[in-house]
């Protein structure tokens, strides 16, 4: 198998693995891990999906168009469950459907379904960016953040931690990519989507590392 099809199998493995630790861990979740696992969950049907797609020269956007929402949604409930003694507790699911409403009316009038949804997720990753270094800061003072009994400071360090990362190293890439797609080699947009694909699965490895942690807590 050559690499450029051997890549995006292998950043799908440690999604599905992340994957199997959410469902070992759901029953015993609180309801802001139980969110993020429902995230990881749709991730691995989405991801995989669109793998079969790709593998079978098959435009997979509209799932990307799709996933983008549903997954800012989710993650911004997790958010709110995290947060809920630190901000407004409308303010998140506020801006989850403001959000959805932003991608679809990128989707209808700007961004085709069939083509790579940028906007949406530049300014997905700008708030993702956003969240994850307000909860870091916040969680440095145990009495100003509520979570629940259960969920672990440090499981959580490493899932906010491994959404920054991504997010961060992407973002520019994600801002970019149509221009980067029009003037650049196809080489060129490759090792650039090499990168991605890196960035990928250490946010995934992050994943995994936290609800590991997690579990060895409900034990």
């Amino acid at each position: 198998m050559r690499i450029e099809m051997l890549l995006p199998v292998l950043s799908n493995l440690p999604v599905c693995i992340a994957a199997v630790m959410a469902m070992v861990i759901y029953k015993k979740a609180d309801r802001a891990l139980k969110l993020f696992c429902i995230y990881i969950y749709i991730s691995t049907i989405v991801l995989l999906t669109g793998l079969v797609l790709s593998l079978n020269h098959t435009n997979n956007m509209v799932l990307l168009h799709i996933y983008s929402p549903v997954g800012f949604a989710l993650l911004s409930l997790f958010y709110q469950q995290l947060l809920k003694k630190a901000i407004n507790k409308e303010l998140l699911p506020v801006l989850a459907v403001i959000f959805v409403v932003f991608s679809i009316v990128n989707s209808i009038f700007f961004q085709s379904v069939f083509t790579f949804n940028s906007n949406v997720l530049t300014v997905q990753s700008i708030l993702i960016i956003i969240l994850t270094l307000f909860t870091f800061l916040v969680s440095l003072n145990k009495s100003g953040i509520s979570l629940v009994i259960k969920t672990n400071l440090n499981a959580l360090g490493w899932i906010n931690a491994g959404l920054l990362l991504y997010h961060t190293s992407t973002l520019l890439v994600l801002y970019l990519s149509n221009y980067i797609a029009k003037y650049y080699s196809f080489e060129f947009n490759v090792y650039i989507w090499y990168l991605n694909s890196a960035a990928f699965i250490i946010m995934y490895s992050c994943f995994i590392i936290g609800l590991w942690k997690q579990r060895k807590i409900y034990r």
